[in-house]
């Protein structure tokens, strides 16, 4: 024991002595500093959480590899090199101390440049205590999957540095192994198994990765890195025995050895995936259901299945399985099955030929003769099959627990509310497919979420339908006329629900019936610095998108902007849209209760003006006569009890937008769709795209202004790197001075 601790130490003050040691870790420190930063503060509207940042990202495990082979081969390879390592065999020490003693002082080395790296999410927790985006748990777990990494890489290299005499050979066969682990992901195409291989997924390091950086902890492969580091520690000692002993049955006696422990480590890793043991140790894990949930399971009436079929060692699985296992007790009518698919093939045939599958990781919701079948590997597409992108601002466990919610309110309610889009006005259609004018793709959207679309033409309808759950009136042309008016006010009355899209420069005949909610709207359009130079005087719908763009930062607090932080809308050419009482003009508490609550939703920049001169050209602010922004460009009106009191009676319901543009088929980026669906779900009372997910643990919501991100910038890229660039410095000052002659003289005159 005595004798590692000493080698220990040896190889400790060689690796700290040299200054390339902390040039190198200045320079992986850097490159994963300007990763995170990337991704964490100039991105930070993507949804992504830190420990997908750090331990998830590519370029992360790249410079880790690059780092974990430099260091490890060197522990072997410069004794090699020097021809110390004889000299060191021959010494009163045994071949296991050698090896565990360079092996303790490569993990040691690994570390003190690695982990650094991973504390970046706390540093922005301390600027922005409010920050929801660390997870303690996943963190954690995240540290011990970089921990098992680095001791099997520094054994590994150390395999290596023993064939190749030269370092440059070690370190490259040492990457190349560690690159083939963890950006492969498994062997499967080389060994020959399919998706469901459980030999393939034993050794799925990127699979391991994104288990244990969500959290989810798994025996399977602490077993598989503890077994491969004692297979490579028992490896490396035989081969320096004989090296030390060169006898000609050596070599055999080698291979020998090595075969028979790695059919130990592989009956080790037969046993530990038949009794595998999992554990979530993030916060997420241990999370109540949503509000949205429980509000939906009121509707359960009849038994409901929900299945997840899918292969138990995948890591999507892993993450599927958690959000699932939430739902086995809630209800008495909810029946949660778990289903492998790679080994329970009857039943998999069964579901496969009852829900028409035809894809593998599937999750099926089921009530009566209604089912839906998720797709959950990425949730790249819906279960219409129409590709959507998934929320923003949410983890893949939030947004398959959002997609189950819905489908859930689906198969449960016997009828689906259906949206009514007017028509006869030249409105945009829901079957119009062109790009800046159609609403084909919103309206696809909304079926999507499992409610009905369908047209209204007044003059043929005695009133509006009973059955309207909302009313869209999207960029009408021409004006209504009085009798259709009285018949939506009407409908308002029944404690109906109202959107209202409306282009500049039209004249609806809905403006009296807007005032009388408290509504004023603009004879004005509302302008951006950055392209009114571009604009000309037409009143036309425009046919392209970007010219007269007024992009939307600033939200008002509600439930329909909820999750809509950090995303850009774009209207295009908006009226402004503003309550007509302000707080003071409201009178008493009881005249207030009366009035409807007209809350503004979302805001033009402080680049912009309202134009009243539409004929003006080219547009410009003129002093005393427009307004500067920022401006109201939507808000939603509430009047009348909610449905969650006592007294179960309908609150009237409105949201008005100045633009109807933005929600057209070629405009649906940024936060456009988003703002869309959420206010229509508001208005159904059915919660909107981030519905079940914004109760979720671990959204990433952080918004860090533009000064900020400097102070992020400086702590995170620069600062680190820079005190082991400083740090190596100091070392080499300091060798340089102890190697200097005049040192030696001064040494040499004092002792006389």
């Amino acid at each position: 024991m005595n004798a590692i601790r000493i080698l220990c130490r040896r190889d400790l003050r060689a690796g700290l002595s040299l200054p390339a040691f902390f040039i190198m870790g200045a320079g992986y420190l850097l490159v994963t500093g300007i990763v995170f930063w990337v991704f964490a503060v100039t991105m930070g509207g993507r949804g992504l959480l830190t420990t997908e940042i750090t331990f998830n990202g590519m370029l992360f495990w790249m410079a880790f590899l690059v780092l974990a082979a430099a260091v490890s081969v060197k522990l072997l390879g410069d004794e090699q090199e020097r021809g110390t390592l004889e000299l060191l065999l021959t010494a009163p020490v045994s071949e296991v101390e050698v090896v565990v003693a360079k092996a303790g002082a490569g993990f040691v080395l690994i570390l003190l440049l690695a982990l650094p790296s991973v504390i970046y999410p706390w540093i922005l927790k301390a600027l922005y205590p409010g920050w929801r985006g660390v997870d303690g748990g996943m963190w954690l777990s995240g540290i011990l999957i970089l921990v098992l990494l680095t001791g099997l890489m520094t054994l590994t290299g150390m395999f290596w540095s023993l064939f190749f005499r030269r370092q440059t050979s070690a370190i490259v066969a040492t990457f190349l192994t560690g690159a083939m682990l963890v950006f492969r992901g498994s062997f499967r195409s080389w060994i020959g198994g399919g998706d469901d291989s459980t030999a393939a997924g034993l050794i799925a390091v990127a699979s391991h990765i994104s288990s244990f950086s969500t959290g989810m902890l798994d025996s399977r492969s602490l077993v598989f890195y503890l077994s491969s580091m004692a297979m490579l520690l028992f490896v490396n000692v035989r081969l320096l025995q004989w090296m030390r002993y060169r006898r000609t049955s050596g070599g055999l006696n080698v291979a020998v050895s090595f075969l028979l422990v790695m059919l130990l480590g592989g009956l080790m890793n037969y046993l530990a995936a038949l009794h595998p043991v999992r554990m979530d140790v993030s916060a997420a894990g241990n999370s109540a259901l949503p509000a949205e949930v429980v509000k939906t399971l009121n509707y359960v009436k009849t038994p409901v299945q929900i299945i997840l079929l899918a292969p138990v060692g995948d890591p999507q699985s892993i993450m599927a399985r958690r959000v699932v296992e939430k739902y086995q007790f809630v209800h008495s009518l909810v029946h949660v099955e778990m289903v492998d698919q790679s080994t329970e093939l009857s039943r998999t045939r069964e579901l496969a030929e009852k829900y028409k599958i035809r894809q593998p990781n599937v999750l099926i919701v089921s009530c009566g003769a209604r089912s839906k079948v998720l797709t959950i590997k990425g949730l790249e597409r819906t279960s219409s099959g129409d590709a959507r992108p998934d929320p923003r601002g949410a983890t893949p466990g939030a947004a398959l627990e959002a997609e189950l919610i819905l489908a859930l309110r689906s198969v449960v309610q016997e009828k689906m509310p259906v949206a009514y889009f007017l028509t006869g006005h030249d409105e945009r259609s829901v079957t119009d497919f062109s790009n800046y004018n159609g609403y084909s793709e919103i309206a696809g959207i909304v079926r999507d979420r499992h409610a009905e679309v369908h047209p209204l033409l007044l003059g043929a309808a005695g009133a509006v339908p009973n059955d309207c759950a909302a009313l869209v009136i999207a960029g009408p042309a021409r004006r209504l006329a009085d009798w259709e008016v009285g018949k939506i006010r009407d409908y308002l009355a029944r404690s109906g629900r109202l959107m209202v899209l409306l282009d500049f420069g039209t004249r609806s005949g809905l403006e009296s019936l807007l005032e009388e909610w408290g509504i004023r709207l603009g004879e004005d359009r509302i302008l951006d610095s950055k392209s009114a130079s571009f604009l000309s005087p037409s009143h036309g719908r425009s046919p392209t998108l970007g010219l007269g763009e007024v992009p939307v930062i600033q939200y008002g607090r509600h439930p329909i902007t909820d999750g809509l932080d950090g995303l850009v809308t774009s209207f295009f050419m908006p009226r402004s849209v503003e309550p007509r009482f302000t707080d003071t003009q409201r009178g008493s508490l009881n005249d207030k209760a009366d009035r409807p609550r007209v809350i503004e939703l979302a805001f033009s920049s402080t680049k912009s003006w309202a134009e009243v001169d539409r004929e003006q050209s080219p547009p410009q602010f003129n002093e005393g006569y427009d307004r500067l922004g920022p401006l109201p460009l939507a808000v939603c009106v509430e009047k009348g009890l909610s449905s969650g009191l006592a007294m179960d009676i309908k609150p009237v319901r409105l949201v008005v937008f100045g633009d109807s543009q933005f929600a057209a088929n070629g405009c649906l980026a940024g936060g456009n769709e988003a703002f869309f669906i959420n206010a229509l779900e508001w208005l159904q009372e059915r919660g909107g795209v981030a519905a079940g997910i914004t109760e979720s643990v671990g959204i990433y919501d952080l918004r860090i202004e533009a000064n900020d991100r400097l102070i992020a910038f400086f702590l995170i890229v620069v600062s680190m790197p820079l005190l082991l660039s400083g740090a190596g410095l100091f070392v080499a000052l300091t060798r340089r001075d102890r190697r200097s002659p005049l040192s030696s003289f001064r040494k040499e005159t004092a002792r006389k």
